[in-house]
Formats: C-alpha cells, sequence, structure tokens
C-alpha cells in the first residue's frame, strides 16, 4: 500500500486542528446571554456589612432605574450610597424596594431570586423616577397610596383628545440590524392594533415627508436621547418616551426574534410594553401584565393583562 502524500497528511491534521478548536471554544450565543449572569453569581448571600468585588455594578444598576430616589424620599433626605464595593445601609434599602416591586422576599439581601430578576433582559425607563414617584409596590408601601393601583408617569401626562389618530414613521438612521424594515413595520401595526382595541386610540403609518407623532427605530450605544444602550446581552433592550415626546427605540446590539428562539428577545412583546409608555403607562408590578419591566429570552407577552387595559382605560376615560 503506498503512504499517503505529504499534502494529504498536512490537509488531514489541519482539519483536525480546526474540528479541535471549534470544539473547545465557547458557543458564542451562550456566551452573550450568560455572561452577566455568571459575572454576579458570587454575589449571592451577600448582605449588610460585607465588601465584596461587583456591588458597584449592583449599585449602578439600582441608581440606573431609580432606587436612590426611593431611600432619598422615604428617608427625607439625598443620602447616597458611595461609589464602591460596600454594602452599607442605603443599598440594603434600594435592594429592599426592588425586591417589593419585582414581588420578591423582601429580605435586603442579594438572594438568588434577586440577582436573577436583576439579570432578566428590561426596558430602559426606570421603576422609581426623579421625585421618589413609582406605578409598582413601592409606592404604594411608601407613598401612602395603599390599596390603589396606578400606572402613570409623575404628573399623568397624556396625548390630548385631539391627539387621538396617532401617526408614527421609522427612522432608522442606517443603523444596522437584523430586523428588515418590512418585518419591523408588519411587528408595530399589530402592536399597535392591540393598544387599538381597548383604547380610543387609532394608530398609522407614514412615510418619509409626512407628519408623524411617533417615531420608531433601532439605535445603538449613545444616541442622542441622554439614554444610552448597553449592547449585546445588556439589560437595557430598548426604551420609550412619555407623551407627548414620541420616540420609541431598540437597542440594535440585541438579539432580536418575531418567533424567538431560546436566546432571542421577542420584539412585538418589547414593542407592546413600549407603546404603553408612549400611551402615558409607567411600570407595573403586575407580572401578567404587558407593563411588567422585565422579559425573558426567548419568552413572548402579546396579550395585554386586565391591569393594562385599566390603565389605559383610566388615563383616559
Amino acid at each position: 500500500m503506498k503512504s499517503p502524500k505529504p499534502t494529504l497528511l498536512l490537509h488531514q491534521v489541519f482539519v483536525f486542528l480546526i474540528i479541535s478548536l471549534v470544539a473547545i471554544l465557547p458557543n458564542p450565543i451562550l456566551s452573550k446571554t450568560q455572561l452577566q449572569p455568571l459575572s454576579l453569581k458570587h454575589l449571592e448571600g451577600c448582605r449588610k456589612g460585607q465588601t465584596v468585588k461587583g456591588l458597584q455594578e449592583v449599585k449602578n444598576y439600582l441608581k440606573k432605574f431609580g432606587y436612590t430616589n426611593a431611600v432619598a424620599n422615604i428617608n427625607d433626605y439625598h443620602h447616597v450610597h458611595e461609589d464602591d464595593n460596600k454594602f452599607d445601609d442605603v443599598l440594603e434599602s434600594e435592594i429592599k424596594a426592588y425586591q417589593l416591586n419585582y414581588n420578591l422576599d423582601v429580605n435586603g439581601k442579594l438572594d438568588t431570586s434577586t440577582l436573577e430578576q436583576m439579570m432578566l433582559p428590561r426596558c430602559g425607563v426606570p421603576d422609581i423616577d426623579n421625585n421618589g414617584e413609582s406605578s409598582m409596590r413601592w409606592n404604594h408601601y411608601y407613598g401612602g397610596r395603599m390599596g390603589l393601583n396606578f400606572k402613570f408617569f409623575d404628573g399623568k401626562p397624556k396625548w390630548p383628545p385631539s391627539k387621538y389618530n396617532l401617526t408614527y414613521k421609522f427612522t432608522l438612521d442606517g443603523t444596522e440590524t437584523e430586523i428588515d424594515v418590512q418585518t419591523l413595520s408588519s411587528v408595530c401595526a399589530r402592536a399597535f392594533a392591540t393598544w387599538a382595541a381597548v383604547s380610543h386610540f387609532q394608530f398609522r403609518e407614514v412615510g418619509e415627508g409626512e407628519h408623524a407623532d411617533i417615531f420608531i427605530g433601532f439605535r445603538r450605544g449613545a444616541h442622542g436621547d441622554g439614554h444610552p444602550f448597553d449592547g449585546a446581552g445588556g439589560k437595557i433592550v430598548a426604551h420609550a418616551f412619555h407623551p407627548t415626546d414620541g420616540r420609541l427605540h431598540y437597542d440594535a446590539d440585541e438579539n432580536w426574534g418575531t418567533d424567538p428562539a431560546s436566546d432571542e428577545i421577542d420584539l412585538e412583546s418589547v414593542t407592546l410594553h413600549e407603546i404603553g409608555h408612549i400611551l402615558g403607562l409607567g411600570h407595573t408590578s403586575d407580572e401578567e401584565a404587558v407593563m411588567f419591566p422585565t422579559i425573558g429570552h426567548g419568552e413572548t407577552k402579546r396579550q395585554l393583562a386586565s391591569d393594562d387595559i385599566n390603565g389605559v382605560q383610566t388615563l383616559y376615560a
């Protein structure tokens, strides 16, 4: 039998090396969706009095979504935590407010459930505004609103009756994404129709050169509205502004889907949520509602709950 030619041997060695390299490299999808939860795993069980690397990230997260405002409000002074890894009194109070809003055990510790909730993809609109006002459970307990379940932005901004027929257009600004304009148009049309079915509103897409009340598009990183996105696998997947601003932005770096796989964010569910903000609804602690702030990879939430419907009908009664 003849010996293999040198070039054939080199080819076989090359193929073997490629197969071996692929086998040991991390799966890129798993790395993107699991990196952040794993990076905070060591914080599980942290409590007041400890100093642990990574607590600063938790402080920044809670500050971003308004929880420093909650502490200042209930204590009647502007006491903010230090920018470090110390688990202080203020951080404990912020975590308790967060746990209350998300229907978790209110223990002030970074337990498993709290960390898992923080790592879910979410809307970029804060849970508590600069005045310490919230449409979630925290305000029901500390804001003197026991028994009420309101879901509005502070001051109840809303569209006037002359604007119940709203127009919208897409402003993509050349941002590249896997979602094409035709797909985005179909998804938004369904989401707008869902809200129109339970409210006074009618929505119509318009083209370039026509007047629009609502502007929808993908953006990346810092994009000029003061609320930068945090990239692929980050916590914030979209945000929108209350009436009558009309801007709705998606993070172009996220992995979007219209029939979402386990590593994708459902575009229609997020659109439905952000339209709620455009109409004037804030976040709710009702986990069944579209206006609950978080959504998991592969999860769909395309039907309005009674909490969502009551909110928009009360605001525009």
